[in-house]
């Protein structure tokens, strides 16, 4: 259970990318947490989000538009949240999402053939199946696909004997560029928010990508230890830079030991971050001058 004075989740995921539960199972298990709001984060898709908005409204759960990009700072991958985003139908960010989600395609069928190189055989339809309604094709699918042709006992296996870099199915992801990610979630109107920065730590890039255009950290993430989370709240504060938390949940099976509400936002960060979500939809709606 979540921490008393917890309200929001900021980093959930869904069936839409790589989650476990619909958006309707997610937002029950927020109520079950005792939260008041959630953000809907998947991987290059916001396919989850107008489900969960719609049955949130139903349940007095307040679901924050979100998309969980990766990024690359020269060979340093890094995870972006996008939060508050305008989703509006045929809008940029949708349009820049159906691009991003033709090359996480691309990318699993270049896994496969790697894997049918190294002698191991899965197809297309394997992944696909194991994709099921999912806008977004990720590594957990084809870890899925590697699972029930027999290659690994459970999907947490698959990605660690192959498919993670050095081994035989890895293929890197498309190169977004900071500036590109940044330009893309200002323009929707959100708020461009460093994932997890104590998980694969470059604290060296923090600054410089505060001064490039990125809004805020992720420094109450769910396994960030109490002096990371003070450490990287105290960095954004020097700076006036929203905070931001949440727990990176997955789904029960791919991530037993993390809950939704083990980490998030109290009703003060919330808040802190959804006005400045505003200020930025006020500030682009307004006429160049």
């Amino acid at each position: 259970m979540p921490h008393a004075e917890l309200f929001a989740d900021m980093h959930l995921h869904t069936v839409a990318s790589d989650g476990e539960l619909t958006a309707e199972e997610l937002v029950d298990c927020a109520i079950d947490a005792g939260l008041g709001a959630i953000a809907v984060t998947d991987h290059d898709t916001i396919g989850s989000v107008e489900a969960a908005t719609e049955y949130g409204a139903k349940h007095g759960v307040e679901i924050v538009p979100g998309c969980e990009l990766t990024m690359y700072e020269g060979n340093v991958e890094l995870h972006l949240l996008a939060l508050f985003i305008d989703i509006s139908p045929g809008g940029a960010f949708q349009q820049f999402l159906q691009q991003m989600q033709q090359h996480r395609r691309f990318r699993a069928l270049s896994m496969i053939a790697k894997l049918k190189a190294a002698n191991v055989h899965i197809e297309e339809s394997d992944v696909i199946e194991a994709a099921g309604s999912a806008d977004s094709i990720g590594r957990p699918h084809i870890a899925e696909a590697l699972v029930k042709r027999g290659y690994a006992m459970s999907p947490y296996e698959a990605l660690n004997r192959y498919l993670q870099q050095g081994k035989p199915g890895y293929v890197p992801k498309h190169r977004l560029t900071p500036e590109a990610a940044f330009a893309v979630v200002r323009a929707a109107g959100g708020l461009s928010i460093l994932a997890h920065p104590g998980r694969a730590p470059h604290d060296e890039l923090i600054v410089p990508l505060f001064q490039r255009g990125m809004d805020g950290i992720e420094a109450l993430y769910r396994s960030h230890s109490p002096v990371l989370r003070k450490y990287y709240a105290g960095l954004a504060r020097r700076y006036e830079r929203p905070i931001s938390g949440g727990s990176d949940f997955h789904g029960p099976s791919l991530t037993p030991d993390i809950q939704v509400g083990d980490a998030g936002v109290d009703r003060f960060l919330f808040a802190t971050l959804k006005a400045e979500a505003a200020r930025r939809k006020v500030r682009a709606a307004q006429p160049a001058t």
